[in-house]
């Protein structure tokens, strides 16, 4: 099983070349971004590209969460149990570090920063709340394979992998049994 862990870790390092946020307004596509474009400052807005000039744009937490998802891929070249602790450790980690990067996308922090800038009518706020926030599927299949990876590694780590091995292939020859009968013809 150690071996399999590679692939949740690289389907989440890959998911941030695929779409994670949609901002839109009343239907209407306003901005577009990937994991990639949210931690270095790089969106779409309304089909053009948009990169700000300052550092204050790069994400800190998602160019951590990166990090955290490269080492864990770079642990797994690794055998035994302790390497295991790491690499559930950075499966978490990465986990944490979307959570915390991304909630400044949320609509709640959007809301809290138009509300505390004083610069903003009431008419600015009532167009900020009419922003809608998608998730989009690069950004669920990172924290979906992360989350496989870390109970992979929690599996290698406690020694129960043999048990959920022999498990699943059981299951997969029921299955393939179950096909086999329905396939029979009847006569």
């Amino acid at each position: 099983m150690w071996k399999w862990i590679r692939v949740p870790k690289g389907i989440a390092l890959l998911a941030f070349l695929l779409p994670w946020m949609t901002v839109s307004c009343s239907g209407q596509k306003l901005v577009e971004a990937s994991g990639f474009g949210l931690a270095f400052g790089r969106v779409t807005a309304m089909g053009q590209a948009a990169q700000a000039s300052d550092g204050a744009s790069l994400n800190i937490w998602l160019i951590l969460a990166l990090v955290a998802i490269a080492g864990g891929l770079a642990l797994l070249f690794l055998k035994g149990r302790e390497a295991a602790k790491l690499v559930l450790g950075t499966s978490v980690a990465a986990i944490a570090l979307i959570f915390v990067g991304t909630y400044r996308y949320s609509k709640d922090a959007i809301l809290a920063d138009a509300a505390k800038d004083g610069q903003n009518s009431g008419m600015d706020q009532a167009a900020v709340a009419m922003l809608q926030v998608d998730w989009e599927i690069g950004y669920w299949l990172a924290l979906l394979s992360l989350i496989a990876a870390a109970v992979m590694a929690w599996l290698m780590m406690s020694g129960k992998e043999a048990a959920a091995g022999a498990k699943m292939r059981s299951l997969a020859a029921d299955a393939a049994g179950a096909i086999k009968d329905d396939e029979t013809p009847k006569g």
